[in-house]
């Protein structure tokens, strides 16, 4: 059985996770497999990666084989947080570090495989990552390639970050927690690369100007966890 991690953060997600966990085992699942992070650490820096380390646990306790799909920090979010930069001109974000950014496309059909091939991970799967980490002065400069017009990548201070998120009706402990992904990023928590992803595509994941060419062409998509 797949269990796909709710939109949520902190205790209620863990909770549910644990509530589908235990459904798991007693439908009979021979294997319950979950989609959990690169960063998934219980001293990390960032919300869902600490919830995802627990879950990880209660997986560990539940009594059946597990593989915890340990996917890339999801491309999606680096689109939401590039924003309207494109037209602007101007990313203002709190300092970062380099991401290996993933597309939703490939973590999809890299489940799918691992489903199709039971057993083939037991436990936490290497880091399912693009194969390069870049930087929000790297995504910008991209974009501005893409687009023909220059973008400035502004480094703003994480309060001046915050107070943007809370201003625009954003709850003042979920504003918070995104910046968490900022602060990871900089310790270096979702810097790493690894082909494993790669080897279950057949292919080369999708790289995020590819992902930049559609987004410039359709809506901002939602934040993804």
């Amino acid at each position: 059985m797949l269990i796909v991690s709710v939109d949520l953060m902190g205790e209620e997600a863990v909770r549910r996770h644990r509530t589908a966990i235990d459904a798991a085992v007693a439908a009979g699942a021979r294997r319950v497999l979950y989609t959990s992070h690169m960063g998934a650490a219980a001293a990390s820096r960032f919300q869902p990666c600490r919830d995802h380390a627990a879950t990880e646990d209660a997986l560990r306790a539940c009594g059946v084989p597990f593989t915890s799909l340990r996917n890339g920090f999801y491309a999606a979010n680096a689109l939401r947080f590039l924003g309207d930069a494109p037209s602007t001109g101007q990313a203002d974000l709190p300092a970062d570090g380099p991401v290996s950014w993933t597309a939703h496309e490939d973590l999809a059909e890299a489940a799918a495989a691992i489903l199709a091939d039971e057993g083939r991970f037991d436990g936490p799967t290497p880091p399912l990552t693009a194969s390069q980490a870049l930087t929000f002065a790297d995504i910008a400069g991209q974009a501005a390639e893409i687009t023909g017009r220059p973008i400035t990548r502004n480094t703003v201070p994480d309060e001046r970050f915050v107070h943007g998120l809370t201003g625009h009706g954003v709850p003042a402990e979920a504003a918070e927690q995104l910046l968490g992904a900022f602060t990871a990023a900089r310790a270096g928590e979702f810097a790493a690369t690894d082909p494993a992803l790669a080897t279950l595509l057949g292919h080369d994941p999708t790289d995020l100007p590819t992902l930049l060419r559609r987004h410039l062409s359709t809506p901002t998509p939602s934040v993804a966890r």
